[in-house]
């Protein structure tokens, strides 16, 4: 299977659109930290800092377009009766591009926080990452929680993805589903919090478990979920593994 992920991950790296997209997040970073310094009072360094100066809003849609891809331009380009006629099995393929879409995900998130500590240290050296804020917590410590609970929430979203990207010949349709997906957590969660107090059991769906991060960043999500940030972990892991089994399913019994 090495030789798989290999394959896939120099399929990735012979790419124009990998290196544009990393160019034009590091453009759009270092921009972003430019006018948060001339406009200190304007903007406030610190949720901007966690969020990687706009980073991890824009690592979610290449992510995204690499998950809806990775699957549905084999079967768009009929280059998929070459790998199935292979020595290799359909499973194996199947786990060789989720490693590989992983090792490319945490690239994304390395790449990010090591451009926005770069700049941090450039623009705001004043900036103090060992700051307490609450309950005996750091600012540094908050942020790796934080990072921590937004890659596995982009992860929920991305194996709902890959699922239909195995039912869907085009990859506009699961593409299309990540990033309503991304944005409709905003905008339902008004209508869940009504939801939830009226029938409780609806706080184990998916979309609850994408307030994840937001209830690692403030405790006071908690009375919307009504779920601990554990089970709200919890809850998103059951979630990928759930996605990622029917799409396995579903791959291994694909026609081409």
């Amino acid at each position: 299977m090495s030789t798989l992920i290999k394959q896939e991950i120099f399929k990735l790296a012979r790419k124009r659109s990998t290196w544009l997209s990393t160019i034009v997040l590091v453009v759009l970073q270092v921009v972003l930290a430019l006018i948060v310094n001339k406009y200190p009072d304007v903007l406030s360094i610190e949720p901007i800092y966690m969020d990687g100066f706009l980073g991890l809003e824009l690592i979610f849609f290449f992510m995204v377009a690499a998950c809806s891809s990775i699957i549905t331009m084999e079967f768009q380009y009929n280059t998929a009766k070459e790998l199935f006629y292979r020595k290799y099995s359909r499973g194996q393929i199947l786990i060789s591009k989720w490693i590989t879409l992983f090792l490319y995900s945490v690239y994304w998130f390395i790449l990010t926080y090591v451009v926005t500590f770069g700049l941090k240290l450039i623009f705001f050296p004043h900036f103090d990452l060992t700051k307490n804020v609450g309950h005996g917590t750091t600012l540094v410590i908050s942020q790796l929680q934080y990072v921590g609970s937004q890659f596995l929430s982009y992860w929920l979203i991305l194996t709902l993805v890959l699922l239909l990207a195995n039912l869907f010949k085009s990859s506009a349709v699961a593409t299309s589903v990540g990033l309503i997906g991304y944005f409709l957590i905003n905008i339902v969660s008004g209508l869940m919090v009504l939801l939830i107090e009226k029938w409780d059991w609806i706080k184990w769906n998916p979309l609850t478990m994408l307030m994840y991060p937001a209830q690692v960043q403030e405790n006071t999500t908690k009375a919307i979920t009504h779920l601990t940030i554990n089970e709200l972990f919890t809850g998103n892991v059951i979630y990928i593994v759930i996605f990622l089994g029917i799409g396995y399913v579903i791959y291994r019994k694909r026609t081409v």
